[in-house]
């Protein structure tokens, strides 16, 4: 049984994805992808009631299985995207995103001062920054380390560095990475010092990265998320703006990637910042709950960290 998994599992990361990214979209290819996903299923319907619950809301079983359907979707654009970018290029930018308030962005460069954009795992995140350069716009996107420990399986450790390679190799910038004892590769300074512009998840459990948590509303529950970055960016003058990469279908097999930056008014106070961001993200995820990885995983975003801890 555990040998047919691991079968499955370098199938689906090294076979499926990219033959599916490549247009190969046949009825086994789909049926083997979704039948990957299924494990998840359990998780994602809970993290959709609970959702509902915190916004008062009720959902028939209908508008839950449609959004485990496009949740599906959603995940198979943003896990093949590791190989769909190597196709991406500047003669080709409009078939695969819609770029809204990129002036915002491109008015905080004006100011000559470090920016940061916050966003988090919602839509093909990992994309990003790769149509930030296609637009000639420089990013540089912070990412965990990934693990090769024995808890996470090897092709999946695998795939996380292709992904990271190809993104990088399609983008003028390296990742700059944070290990999981929340240590950040000292080249951040450099790049805040010159005023270069920086991409960070901030939609993070406290299991997930237990550093420098403050509290905010999020999904109209106290909640907390971290915000140890954004604390040693308002202390350099940093500007900070939202950014989303949304998957949008069109139907089953035709979809695009509508890349959104936001300005955040006012961002001198840290309190301020993080709020609008929960703000932002607590709004997107409500309107399309299937974009956002944490759904199955929401009740760990509590004030408790979803481990007893206070923070």
């Amino acid at each position: 049984m555990i040998a047919t998994q691991e079968l499955r599992r370098w199938r689906y990361y090294f076979i499926d994805l990219p033959l599916w990214a490549y247009g190969i979209r046949t009825t086994s290819v789909e049926k083997r992808l979704f039948s990957f996903f299924k494990p998840e299923i359990p998780s994602f319907r809970d993290g959709i009631i609970t959702l509902c619950n915190y916004l008062g809301r009720s959902a028939t079983e209908s508008e839950i299985e449609d959004i485990i359907q496009k949740a599906f979707r959603v995940k198979i654009v943003r896990e093949s995207d590791a190989y769909t970018c190597l196709r991406m290029s500047k003669k080709r930018f409009s078939m695969y995103f819609d770029p809204k308030g990129i002036e915002h962005l491109l008015a905080a460069r004006e100011t000559r001062r470090p920016i940061v954009l916050l966003t988090g795992h919602f839509g093909s995140f990992y994309s990003a920054e790769v149509a930030f350069s296609l637009l000639n716009v420089v990013v540089h996107p912070i990412v965990r380390i990934v693990d090769y420990s024995p808890v996470t399986p090897l092709a999946r450790s695998l795939y996380e560095e292709i992904n990271y390679r190809f993104t990088e190799f399609r983008s003028p910038v390296r990742y700059i990475y944070t290990d999981f004892s929340g240590k950040i590769d000292r080249s951040v300074l450099d790049i805040m010092n010159c005023g270069g512009t920086l991409l960070v998840c901030i939609d993070l459990p406290h299991r997930l990265y237990p550093y420098k948590h403050l509290p905010v509303t999020l999904f109209g529950q106290p909640a907390t998320l971290p915000a140890g970055l954004i604390q040693w960016a308002v202390k350099k003058g940093a500007l900070f703006l939202t950014a989303w990469n949304s998957v949008e279908f069109s139907d089953d097999r035709k979809f695009y990637r509508f890349l959104t930056v936001e300005p955040i008014p006012d961002s001198t106070d840290v309190t301020t910042v993080m709020q609008t961001y929960a703000d932002r993200l607590t709004d997107r995820v409500s309107k399309q709950p299937w974009q956002w990885m944490g759904l199955p995983i929401i009740t760990q975003y509590g004030e408790n960290g979803g481990d007893g801890k206070n923070v």
